[in-house]
């Protein structure tokens, strides 16, 4: 987004701490761009420059970097920023900087998180196919899916949840099919049997087990984002709109069919509201898929049949949908996609898995790892 009342502003911090050396800077930044907006704080597009003790600039300004700012001094700032110095991964946005600086405006302090910044997100990507009435492209959407599904992985492996996946916290880069997770303004690293709350993740992308109420949860509600998200890249449109959170779960029923009350005794005892128990199609739900995604191949079928499951316990792990056949293509050494607008083919390697991510991995290492 753009603001056009947004002012550009430039300024000096001289306590700048730098994540790639662990130290601090005395740091020029040029602020030019409002690019987000929400309860949490504000978004900016920015270049930054280092400068020496009389204010000169040692370089040019370098970026573009999106600086997050949120107040300082809350449970939900310091989280962001724990997890965020902790993962380094490709398809994750990477921390640059942080500092904190009082508003001009209201007097308070706020930190700033200074990250990698990419041209797009995958809700403007989607919009945009769908506005020229196609769906994104077959390879992209692949590639797009294992990216995501890589960094899901590697979060997962150190209990990370994200608890907000939906297409516009995953960045691209359209010109190199690139993807990573940003904002992890919701993420928390999960422990086992600990409660959690239960109103998290945007409504349009929340697992069942949310909706009902349940506050012991795992990463899984994450894949259940992945399974919104990559339906969403083939039908142009998110998969379940409910009006409100309990409308959610009747649109999921009209895919899935109606929960079984197993689902609400493990989920929450509790739960008082609509079960929606009568089944809304005469179909298999395999067959309710294959209508529903009617120009879809079937290994996609398959793999969203894996994981939008009621049940977190039998939903897929990120490791498991590493492994799909769905991704058999990228295997390939002469898999390759072709931008948007270029006419150059764009040769891909997915598969430069460090040791940690294949230590996550587990038994699935060397089928991940075994080429066609």
């Amino acid at each position: 987004m753009t603001d056009p009342g947004f002012q550009p502003q430039e300024y000096v911090v001289n306590d700048v701490f730098d994540t790639r050396v662990s130290k601090s800077r005395r740091m020029y930044v040029k602020e030019y761009k409002k690019i987000g907006e929400g309860a949490f704080g504000t978004v900016v597009e920015a270049m930054v420059a280092e400068v020496d003790e009389n204010g000169q600039q040692k370089e040019n300004p370098f970026g573009p970097f999106a600086i997050k700012r949120v107040l300082a001094q809350t449970e939900y700032k310091c989280r962001e920023l724990e997890i965020l110095r902790l993962v380094i991964h490709p398809n994750i946005v990477r921390l640059r900087y942080f500092f904190d600086r009082k508003s001009r405006t209201d007097g308070k302090i706020y930190q700033n998180l200074t990250m990698e910044c990419l041209p797009s997100n995958l809700q403007n990507e989607i919009k945009y196919y769908r506005g020229s009435r196609y769906t994104i492209p077959y390879p992209h959407m692949k590639a797009y899916t294992f990216q995501l599904a890589r960094a899901m992985m590697y979060l997962h492996g150190f209990s990370i949840s994200h608890r907000d996946i939906k297409p516009s916290n995953i960045l691209v880069d359209p010109s190199k099919v690139k993807l990573k997770i940003c904002d992890f303004g919701s993420a928390k690293q999960l422990e086992p049997n600990a409660p959690s709350v239960s109103y998290i993740c945007s409504r349009y992308y929340r697992a069942p087990e949310l909706i009902v109420g349940c506050t012991v949860y795992t990463t899984k509600i994450d894949i259940w984002g992945l399974g919104c998200v990559i339906a969403e890249m083939f039908l142009g449109k998110p998969i379940f709109q409910g009006l409100t959170s309990e409308l959610q779960l009747k649109e999921i029923s009209k895919l899935l069919g109606p929960p079984p009350n197993t689902f609400f005794f493990k989920s929450n005892p509790q739960y008082h509201g609509n079960m929606f128990s009568t089944k809304l199609f005469t179909c298999s739900v395999q067959e309710r898929f294959k209508l529903i995604f009617c120009n879809s191949p079937d290994d996609v079928i398959d793999l969203l049949l894996k994981v939008l499951v009621y049940d977190p316990e039998f939903r897929a792990t990120a490791a498991s949908v590493l492994v799909h056949p769905f991704f058999d293509e990228l295997k390939e050494s002469n898999f390759h996609v072709y931008p948007r607008g270029s006419s150059e083919p764009l040769r891909m390697d997915l598969y430069d898995f460090s040791e940690v991510e294949l230590n996550f991995m587990g038994d699935l290492k060397q089928k991940l790892l075994s080429r066609p």
